[in-house]
């Protein structure tokens, strides 16, 4: 397995360099993405690891995980001998860039800069998660299968400071399409806040994070997020107290 990485990765390099179609510059699989594997709604980090793009999902799992498929390979039944189960409920699910798919790993190929996140939970209890905050500033920076969107951060006068301060964690200006949004938003009488993220039904579709709470809880917040953005990995949803730490 480990040759195999290594191999994939001189590869690469090769193709680089010599600048060919498969890996000279502005080429889709030019550069890395990011590979995380976790379980229970990213409670536990089976590892992590960094991998070549221009690999699907799937190929980029199975260099450097053992992986047992059904259905011809288009279904992961096992990652390190962690196994999908009927009478268990639980089964392995997949991530781009926070974003979960309509399609199979096979189908989704990693752009430089993409983080691919597989997940071992319980389809019963969570059945379908279609945009997680835990591979946040994801998908703003990079988006989805290469296509961008334009960011826009909306908020309440009183929290202009606070948005501020993420705005640059959301990649550059420009982008195509409808904006992905950020929205800061005061609920008076909350205790706390918690960032939260939604998405229309295509893989495409515009995404909106909201963090709303008490002002004072929004703005902590906002700032323990602008200091480290790694605070909500492998999070689906994330909660905060009213200074800004992050609840289990």
């Amino acid at each position: 397995m480990r040759q195999r990485l290594l191999l994939g990765l001189l590869l690469a390099l090769l193709l680089s360099g010599c600048g060919g179609a498969a890996g000279g510059e502005g080429a889709p699989d030019a550069g890395t993405a990011t590979l995380w594997v976790t379980r229970d709604l990213g409670r536990e980090v089976v590892f992590t690891a960094t991998v070549p793009a221009g690999r699907s999902v799937l190929q980029a799992l199975d260099e450097v995980a053992e992986v047992e498929t059904r259905y011809g390979g288009r279904f992961v039944q096992a990652i390190e001998g962690i196994a999908g189960s009927l009478t268990g409920q639980h089964d392995w699910f997949f991530f781009v860039n926070g974003i979960e798919p309509d399609l199979g790993a096979a189908e989704v190929r990693l752009r430089p800069g993409d983080v691919a996140w597989w997940d071992f939970r319980s389809w019963q209890e969570t059945h379908e998660a279609p945009v997680v905050v835990g591979a946040f500033p994801e998908p703003f920076v990079h988006g989805f299968g290469g296509r961008r969107r334009p960011v826009e951060v909306r908020h309440p006068p009183e929290l202009a400071d606070a948005a501020a301060l993420l705005r640059p964690l959301l990649g550059p200006e420009g982008g195509d399409g409808e904006p992905n949004l950020l929205v800061l938003e005061v609920r008076p009488g909350e205790a706390g806040a918690v960032l939260l993220a939604e998405r229309g039904r295509a893989n495409e579709a515009p995404v909106t994070f909201t963090l709303a709470g008490s002002l004072e809880a929004v703005r902590a917040a906002a700032r323990a997020l602008a200091a480290d953005p790694a605070l909500v990995r492998h999070r689906y949803t994330a909660r905060f107290d009213e200074e800004g730490r992050l609840l289990e």
